[in-house]
């Protein structure tokens, strides 16, 4: 179980990052200074999320969890 929340929070990082790029360097010119700070709450969330599941993962191994994945 701890693999597949180490897995998730490396994609969702990932994507975190890719969006964050593409939103600085694609959006800046074409879209409001209002839609481009929402865009960049998006991102801070996805993040934050992928940062919260690394954390799930690290805890489930540091607690020795025989949990099976579904």
């Amino acid at each position: 179980m701890a693999k597949l929340y180490l897995v998730l929070a490396a994609l969702f990082g990932a994507s975190g990052v890719a969006l964050g790029a593409f939103g600085a360097h694609g959006l800046r010119d074409k879209v409001t200074e209002n839609l481009l700070e929402a865009y960049k709450t998006g991102v801070q969330y996805q993040m934050l999320h992928a940062l919260a599941l690394l954390g799930v993962a690290l805890l489930i191994q540091s607690r020795g969890c025989t949990c099976h994945s579904p």
